[in-house]
């Protein structure tokens, strides 16, 4: 049980570094053409997305999605360890 619990917060960690990425290559001119960026738009793109249609970016002056999804994995990963432990 304790490598499934290692494994998992492993996984979680991978989410929170590649979200992390994310929030930063904004700033980045022209990140979009980056081609060594792409499998990071392309994860982290489908569940922002979802974040943005509740908190558009043009309303509130920047894009606090990344942060939200953050807490929303670091939430979903707490309700999983006390289920596993």
């Amino acid at each position: 049980m304790d490598f499934v619990i290692f494994v998992v917060n492993f996984l979680f960690s991978i989410a929170y570094i590649v979200l992390a990425l994310r929030a930063i290559v904004v700033w980045l001119p022209n990140s979009r053409d980056l081609a060594w960026l792409w499998p990071i738009y392309g994860v982290t793109d489908p569940i922002l997305r979802i974040f943005r249609l509740a908190f558009p970016p043009q309303k509130i002056g920047f894009d606090v999605s990344p942060f939200l999804v953050i807490f929303f994995i670091w939430l979903v990963q707490r309700w999983l360890m006390t289920w596993l432990v």
